[in-house]
């Protein structure tokens, strides 16, 4: 379903971006990606990690943050370079986990595994570090979801803890809240997280199966969103983002025996519109451009697609969302298949007349 329109909403696919590479024009087991300037996205590679005989934090492979732009159409879309690598140095990163901008475009990376904020420009400079920890307390941490909110102080979620930690840019503690629990206010392995324009935040609450709404300092809000596989429920959310009308977008695993993964539309009261299970009906730019320079690959994908070319469209594991309000483009991290797929939200759209 190319267009999808519900509730007076109407949800248009425009196309893909990336292919699988551990460098260069692609992505290897992409995260999450945040907007930067002149329709640039960056995009944190989780990358992989092989056994071979060198030390332990020089291991991984594609780790690293791709620098895109994104044009109006699709095939728009360029390269316009890479930063950082796998490791525990300055400016590398074990476990890349989030991405966040701030109003200078400079670049801040959440490590799931180093638990710290790494510090870039927009070119890719390494600025700083600093602890996503409110203190060194010798108990499990792992920082994952990373957001900036309209007073531009940044919020994390800790998936182990299943806290919610508030710093300055400059990495100066501020607040923090959550506990372990299924009630209000509390998490079980808290993943993404957003801001919408009056600084309240949404926390994808990835084992309880929600996304909850708190105020900036923490005071909780709303649910949105309930257990369950079928539509409009939430199984494993990961990702969580919010259009300028209030909508909100949440990734989830969705085990439901039909497709891995699909993102939820609610509204800004919380109810139910419509999901969206992956459109990309035709390869990327670059993953065609690799097909095409192969004749082999073509042989191989005309087999293939004469069985089962449908699952090839949809998500695999759609691990982050994130709405540009500029462009009323909806961006889908689609992990397993190492892309982005877009979605555009049309205004003022008219269902066509017709008698059928």
């Amino acid at each position: 379903m190319l267009t999808q329109v519900a509730a007076g909403r109407a949800y248009d696919f425009s196309h893909s971006v990336g292919r699988g590479a551990q460098s260069g024009m692609g992505f290897n087991q992409p995260v999450d990606c945040a907007l930067g300037k002149d329709n640039a996205v960056y995009v944190v590679n989780r990358g992989s990690e092989s056994i071979s005989n060198v030390p332990w934090n020089r291991t991984g492979l594609g780790a690293r943050i791709t620098k895109v732009t994104i044009g109006p159409e699709p095939g728009d879309e360029e390269f316009i370079g890479e930063f950082s690598k796998y490791g525990n140095g300055d400016g590398e990163f074990i476990w890349g986990s989030g991405v966040v901008t701030d109003s200078a475009e400079n670049v801040y990376i959440s490590d799931e595994w180093l638990n710290q904020i790494s510090v870039f420009d927009r070119d890719g400079k390494f600025l700083s570090k600093w602890s996503a920890l409110e203190k060194e307390d010798g108990l499990l941490h792992g920082i994952s979801g990373i957001t900036l909110g309209p007073d531009e102080n940044i919020y994390l979620t800790d998936g182990r803890s299943h806290e919610i930690r508030k710093f300055s840019k400059s990495g100066g503690f501020l607040a923090s809240w959550g506990r372990q629990g299924t009630g209000n206010g509390e998490f079980n392995g808290p993943w993404g997280i957003t801001t919408d324009a009056e600084g309240n935040l949404y926390v994808a609450d990835h084992l309880n199966h929600r996304v909850q709404k708190f105020s900036s300092t923490g005071t909780w809000i709303a649910q949105i969103g309930r257990p369950g596989t079928d539509r409009g429920e939430l199984h494993l959310p990961t990702g969580v983002a919010v259009d300028a009308e209030g909508d909100v977008y949440i990734c989830d695993w969705s085990s439901n025996g039909q497709h891995p993964g699909r993102v939820h539309v609610f509204g800004p009261d919380g109810t139910f519109v419509t999901s969206l299970v992956g459109d990309a009906e035709n390869l990327s730019k670059w993953a065609q451009m690799t097909v095409d320079a192969n004749a082999d690959y073509v042989k191989r994908r005309r087999e293939v697609s004469l069985r089962n070319a449908e699952s090839e469209w949809r998500f695999a594991v759609p691990t982050s969302v994130l709405f540009d309000t500029d462009t009323d483009r909806l961006m889908v991290v689609d992990n397993q298949r190492s892309r982005l797929q877009i979605y555009k939200k049309l205004k003022n759209y008219m269902v066509p007349q017709m008698n059928l």
